[in-house]
């Protein structure tokens, strides 16, 4: 039987622990994940609803980029300082937890500090290889593949963490990104959810969403944005193959 932490959390009062930026960000990389990965696994490669897959993971890499910069300005727990962990430290979080003598933290614990460099690592990555298969980089395809059910599997651990949580510290940790408060003593919580910055964010992410959505052309499979010289490609390759496969038709007809 596990022993019993040394602190436990319903002995706390529950504190504001994360901002209301970082909430809204993490609740906008999870739906944008989900939704691009559903449409890959549903839609048709050859289809014009796939091309809402390749919109849907440039607005997931739109996101990433802006919690890189609230990684930089943000509350201290949302800092990306608060989360750096040595990967000896990792080590033996990962040993105390299969012991079940790890503790609860404020903020990110080891575990879940490096499933969140992975999920915005790799999520910039998939943003890039899909712009590098639009531009008919051939080898950008399994790469893409690759990162994708990499960032799933890193998502299934992430999870899983948080239900082993739950149920070794009686505490519904997932929720503390809906409404921002965990059980933690009164040094490790913020003094404001950040309201202003919460807004700034939220007309930052919607201003690109209605940009998105005025400028994809799902039948061309392009997305035309302001201050570019010509539209983006988000379906080159199969675009492409399908143009040199009707090319090759029309030249073996003529030749017979």
């Amino acid at each position: 039987m596990a022993p019993t932490p040394q602190t436990p959390t319903d002995a706390l009062e529950p504190r504001l622990l994360w901002d209301a930026p970082t909430r809204i960000l993490h609740g906008a990389m999870a739906a944008l994940f989900t939704a691009a990965f559903s449409v890959a696994l549903l839609a048709s490669e050859h289809s014009p609803a796939f091309v809402l897959h390749s919109a849907l993971g440039l607005l997931l890499g739109g996101v990433v980029l802006v919690r890189l910069v609230w990684g930089l300005v943000g509350s201290r727990p949302s800092r990306f300082g608060a989360f750096l962990h040595s990967p000896a430290a990792l080590l033996r979080y990962l040993r105390e937890a299969w012991r079940g003598a790890d503790r609860p933290v404020a903020g990110h614990n080891p575990g879940a500090s490096y499933a969140a460099w992975a999920m915005l690592l790799l999520s910039l990555g998939l943003a890039g290889t899909g712009l590098a298969m639009g531009a008919g980089q051939g080898w950008a395809e399994e790469v893409h593949e690759a990162l994708a059910y990499t960032l799933l599997g890193v998502v299934v651990l992430h999870l899983a963490g948080l239900a082993w949580h739950t149920l070794r510290h009686r505490e519904a940790i997932a929720l503390s990104m809906v409404h921002g408060r965990r059980r933690i003593d009164g040094s490790g919580s913020i003094p404001s959810s950040r309201p202003v910055a919460a807004v700034l964010v939220t007309l930052t992410l919607a201003g690109a969403a209605l940009l998105v959505a005025k400028g994809l052309d799902t039948g061309q499979g392009t997305l035309a944005l302001p201050g570019l010289a010509r539209p983006l490609v988000l379906k080159g390759e199969d675009r492409e193959g399908g143009k040199g496969h009707h090319r090759a038709t029309e030249r073996h007809e003529s030749e017979d």
